[in-house]
């Protein structure tokens, strides 16, 4: 096992690296494809120097004080200011991984920047907001009040939070979840036969467009929040639910769209065949 306490600006290459963990408080992480070997830089770092080490293949970079579990239960979200008590420290960690190895960040404040992945990946923030370029696989992105922007996704993404927002543009999917209290959830993406798109916040606007050969069976709910659709729905409005069903296309797999929301709007949207990707914004 190899180990250094980093406490300047500090950059290294590593061989035999199968898996990465970083856990820090603030500053910022970039974590970026490579198919030379593992580097890791680290700069503008104030406060407690961070602990870097290297075990049987997994990469981690955190604070010599700071498990995993103690900065999770931090984050809890019935504890949403216990983070600002932790003791104020910041870096700036940037690191290429091979493609297919798997990612998990927690942060507290630091934005997280992702790209080019196509393993596993696990982000968890509080505050700092998180951004995906061209990741694909298995994606799961929590925060409390950080916002998650993607474009060009791959695979299955699941996004959960307390008021952040997600913003996908681009990409094609098996699986897209998002849950969410006050945060908006917007996509522009392409869905794979069969896939599952489950859309859900309490307050927030819930904005989904999708091309216009899409096959689908629709569900779309809400308590007292509008319901659009640029495709062809049945509506039924009863007391203290509108809903918009239906199945749209004419695909013999066609994938699954359900949205829920107690007062948020809902729009479903259609984006046509020569039409880029782009953040939606509800007007259906």
């Amino acid at each position: 096992m190899a180990r250094w306490t980093i406490d300047q600006p500090t950059t290294r290459t590593l061989d035999g690296i199968v898996a990465l963990r970083v856990r820090i408080i603030g500053g910022h992480v970039n974590i970026l494809p490579t198919d030379d070997p593992v580097t890791f830089e680290i700069s503008e770092i104030s406060g407690e120097p961070l602990l870097v080490s290297h075990e049987a293949g997994i990469l981690t970079v955190t604070y010599a004080d700071l498990t995993r579990g103690g900065l999770l239960d931090r984050l809890r979200p019935v504890q949403l200011n216990s983070y600002r008590d932790l003791p104020k420290r910041s870096a700036t960690v940037s690191i290429r991984v091979p493609h297919d190895c798997p990612v998990e960040v927690t942060s507290a404040t630091a934005p997280i920047v992702a790209a080019g992945l196509t393993a596993k990946t696990q982000l968890r923030s509080a505050s700092g907001d998180v951004t995906l370029d061209g990741v694909g696989g298995e994606m799961e992105v929590n925060t409390v009040s950080g916002d998650l922007e993607a474009r060009n996704l791959t695979g299955r993404l699941s996004f959960k939070s307390v008021s952040g927002d997600l913003e996908v543009a681009g990409g094609r999917f098996s699986d897209l979840s998002g849950t969410t209290a006050s945060g908006e959830l917007l996509a522009d993406v392409d869905l794979a036969p069969a896939a599952r798109a489950a859309l859900n916040s309490v307050s927030g606007t819930v904005a989904l467009r999708v091309p216009t050969d899409t096959s689908a069976t629709v569900e779309l709910r809400s308590a007292t929040g509008a319901l659009d659709s640029a495709f062809s729905l049945d509506r039924q409005n009863l007391r203290g639910l509108s809903r918009l069903s239906g199945k749209i296309g004419t695909g013999v797999d066609p994938a699954t769209i359900t949205t829920t929301t107690v007062s948020g709007a809902v729009s479903l949207l259609r984006r046509e065949a020569d039409a880029p990707a782009a953040i939606p914004r509800g007007d259906a």
